[in-house]
C-alpha cells in the first residue's frame, strides 16, 4: 500500500476504557516522538464493539477499531495483526503506559533483528499480593503487552496459537515457536512501558488460566503428567508472595484465592491432560 505507515501498533481490548484511555492519549499523535505518519494505532476490541467504536470516535478518531472474533487475546492479537498496513507490528496491552519515545526507540533498533522486546516497568510498585504486573526489566520473556516483530516473521510462523484461549501463556508459545524458526530476540531496554498494577482475577479464574499451561507444558513436551508439578509450582510461588507482601486483609484473600485455584486445578487437571494427550501425542520412539 503506497503511503503506509510502517510501524502498526496493535493493541487488543475488552471492555476497559479507563485503561485504554491512558494507553491511547500516550499514543496520540504529537504525543509520541515518531511523525505519526509513521505509525498506527489499531484497536481489536472483544468487547462492546458499539460501544466503544462510539467512545472511539468522539475520543481518538485517529485509532483504527476493528471488530475482534471472541476467541481469547491471541485470537484477537492475530485479527489486529491481520487489518495492520505496517512493516512492523508492535503488540501492547491496553493497560499499559507507553513512554513517549516507545515507538521510536522500537525504530532505531531496526536492523537489528526480526523481533523487539521492549522493557516493562511497574513504577507504582506492589503493595498487595492481590495485585500482579508483568515486569521485565533484564529481556527474554517476551511478555505480548510491549514487543516488536516483523510482519514477515510474525506471518511465517502464523502468528498467536490460538489454541490458547485465556491471557495466559500465549506469548511464551509465541516466543519459542520466533526462536525454533531462527530468529533471534533483541533486547531494546528504551522501548519502556510502565504497567500499573492490576488486581488479580478471583482464585477460580486464576485457576481456569492455568488449562493455558498445561496445554502450553504438553505442546512443549514436558514429562507427563503436569497437572501436580503445576500445583506444587502454583502454591510455592504463591506463598513466597504472600510472605513477601506487607500483611493484611489481603492476604487472607490471597490465601482464600489459592485454596480455590488449587482446588480448581485439582479438580480439572486430569481432564485437561487427556484433552491436550490427544492434542499432542507423545512421538513413538525409533
Amino acid at each position: 500500500m503506497k503511503g503506509a505507515p510502517e510501524w502498526s501498533v496493535v493493541v487488543p481490548t475488552r471492555n476497559r476504557r479507563r485503561e485504554l484511555t491512558a494507553c491511547l492519549a500516550v499514543l496520540a499523535p504529537g504525543a509520541q516522538t515518531m511523525d505519526a505518519v509513521r505509525y498506527e494505532v489499531i484497536v481489536t476490541d472483544d468487547g462492546d464493539f458499539e460501544a466503544t467504536d462510539a467512545w472511539l470516535r468522539v475520543e481518538f478518531s485517529w485509532a483504527r477499531h476493528v471488530r475482534g472474533p471472541r476467541r481469547g487475546p491471541a485470537a484477537n492479537r492475530n485479527v489486529g495483526a491481520r487489518a495492520a498496513h505496517g512493516t512492523w507490528l508492535v503488540f501492547a496491552d491496553d493497560d499499559i503506559v507507553p513512554s513517549p519515545g516507545w515507538i521510536a526507540a522500537f525504530a532505531d533498533a531496526d536492523g537489528r533483528g526480526d523481533v523487539l522486546e521492549g522493557q516493562t516497568m511497574c513504577a507504582a510498585g506492589l503493595r498487595s499480593p492481590r495485585c500482579h504486573a508483568p515486569e521485565n526489566r533484564t529481556g527474554g520473556v517476551l511478555w505480548s503487552c510491549n514487543f516488536a516483530v516483523r510482519r514477515t516473521a510474525f506471518v511465517s510462523i502464523a502468528g498467536f496459537d490460538e489454541g490458547f484461549v485465556f491471557p495466559h501463556m500465549e506469548d511464551a508459545d509465541l516466543r519459542e515457536r520466533l526462536r525454533a524458526a531462527g530468529h533471534a530476540i533483541t533486547w531494546v531496554p528504551e522501548a519502556r512501558v510502565d504497567h500499573p498494577p492490576r488486581r488479580l482475577p478471583s482464585g477460580t479464574r486464576m485457576g481456569a488460566y492455568r488449562e493455558a499451561e498445561v496445554r502450553y507444558l504438553y505442546k512443549y513436551s514436558a514429562p507427563r503428567p503436569v497437572h501436580w508439578r503445576l500445583i506444587r509450582n502454583i502454591t510455592l510461588s504463591r506463598l513466597v508472595n504472600i510472605r513477601t507482601m506487607p500483611k493484611g486483609i489481603d492476604s487472607v484473600l490471597a490465601l482464600w484465592a489459592l485454596g480455590a485455584e488449587v482446588w480448581h486445578v485439582v479438580r480439572h487437571g486430569a481432564a485437561w491432560e487427556r484433552a491436550y494427550a490427544r492434542e499432542f501425542p507423545v512421538e513413538p520412539r525409533t
